[in-house]
């Protein structure tokens, strides 16, 4: 991955950036536990989003 990207939060990656590192950001995204509060996307770790909120899992 791309040491800008790195430093970046997901809600900041434009398309280029998901074209260009489409394998790191399917890892981020499989069995996401959280959600930026602000965009919208997801991500299984909380410090890749810039107001990361926790998902709630059905039945829990």
């Amino acid at each position: 991955m791309d040491k800008k990207l790195k430093k970046k939060s997901l809600c900041k990656w434009d398309k280029d950036d998901a074209k260009n590192n489409w394998d790191e950001l399917s890892v981020l995204l499989a069995k996401s536990k959280f959600v930026c509060g602000k965009c919208l996307r997801s991500s299984k770790l909380k410090g890749t989003l810039c107001k990361p909120e926790k998902l709630v899992q059905a039945g829990s």
